[in-house]
């Protein structure tokens, strides 16, 4: 990032915070960073020392001289804020990016005409430097906008560009949402040791170290993970007994995670309408 850029994020709920906190820790000395968050006491960030602007609301930014604006807000009150920020940058031009679920970029349009505007899918691991961030952008971006877009979000993790936005759908019921289903399988490993009878003294701190493992498994490994799970499937075995269960001839897992991400995509199209 060559030249001072002035960045405003509106909302710092579960994504714009750990969007914050991921721009916190890997923050660029080019990057000035302002936010507007009503409930700020929720948020565990000290914003003077993080030389942070903080508003409580948009009617308080006396001068709107910001050169991206990052929308983090419930995509119900969208079309409420894209108008106060009209009252407030006076048509001043400046390029939007939008980290809404199941908000097509034409909302956007309808209020900032010829503006460039991107759109994004990150999810909540941003704040860990590990989120997987989709872009996609309407035709006034260009490629400075496109460069500077994917350094702010190399802060918080990788990001991918895609070519087609109605692919946003799928993307938010796979990675959005994507940690959820993991948090779950988690939760359901956690249980069901217990109901079993294992006495361990800290069970979740177990549970979690081996999701961590196989996770870096994953990262680590340049196999397949079918090869990596057939790995650790021995003929015989433990694992091949479970997957007998997992992975029966009706596919019943498999079957009942698609109709769970079905069920996903079709709220984040339902979000769009």
């Amino acid at each position: 990032m060559n030249d001072s850029q002035k960045l405003l994020i509106i909302g710092l709920g579960k994504m714009g915070g750990s969007l914050l906190k991921g721009l916190i820790s890997k923050k660029s000395p080019n990057l000035g960073i302002s936010v507007v968050e009503p409930n700020a006491n929720n948020i565990n960030i000290d914003f003077i020392s993080n030389n942070i602007d903080h508003y409580l609301s948009i009617d308080e930014i006396n001068s709107f001289d910001f050169d991206i604006v990052i929308f983090a807000i419930k995509p119900q009150i969208v079309k409420e804020v894209c108008e106060e920020i009209l009252s407030v940058s006076k048509n001043k031009t400046f390029s939007l990016i939008s980290i809404l679920a199941g908000t097509k970029i034409k909302t956007f349009e309808s209020f900032f005409n010829n503006y460039p505007i991107i759109r994004t899918m990150p999810n909540l691991a941003a704040s860990e430097g590990s989120s997987i961030t989709a872009l996609y952008g309407n035709s006034f971006v260009n490629n400075n906008l496109k460069i500077l877009t994917e350094e702010i979000f190399s802060k918080i993790g990788d990001h991918f560009w895609i070519k087609n936005e109605n692919d946003m759908d799928i993307i938010t019921a796979i990675s959005g949402s994507g940690p959820a289903y993991y948090f779950y399988l988690t939760e359901c490993l956690s249980t069901i040791a217990i109901e079993m009878g294992l006495n361990v003294k800290d069970i979740d701190k177990f549970i979690k170290m081996v999701a961590k493992g196989s996770s870096d498994l994953m990262l680590s490994s340049d196999k397949s993970v079918s090869d990596l799970r057939e790995n650790v499937t021995s003929k015989g075995g433990t694992t091949e007994a479970a997957f007998d269960v997992l992975d029966d001839s009706e596919k019943t897992f498999y079957n009942l995670l698609r109709t769970a991400i079905k069920n996903a995509i079709k709220r984040s199209k339902e979000l769009s309408d």
